[in-house]
């Protein structure tokens, strides 16, 4: 299972109501991927192109 989140360079400093629940580990939906990629072309916009970017990590099955 693959898990993402919102990543963000330390530079970008974010009111934490706001961004906390993108920057949990979620199991990736096709919802949850576009949610984060239009955060990611936001903040781009906002802070500087690559200072946002989407986090994604492996979960091992549990045995």
């Amino acid at each position: 299972m693959k898990e993402i989140r919102l990543g963000w360079s330390l530079e970008v400093s974010h009111l934490k109501h706001q961004i906390q629940a993108a920057a949990s580990w979620k199991p990736e939906t096709a919802a949850l991927r576009r949610d984060l990629e239009i955060m990611v072309e936001v903040g781009n916009e906002v802070f500087g192109e690559g200072t946002h970017w989407i986090e994604e990590r492996m979960v091992p099955k549990p045995e």
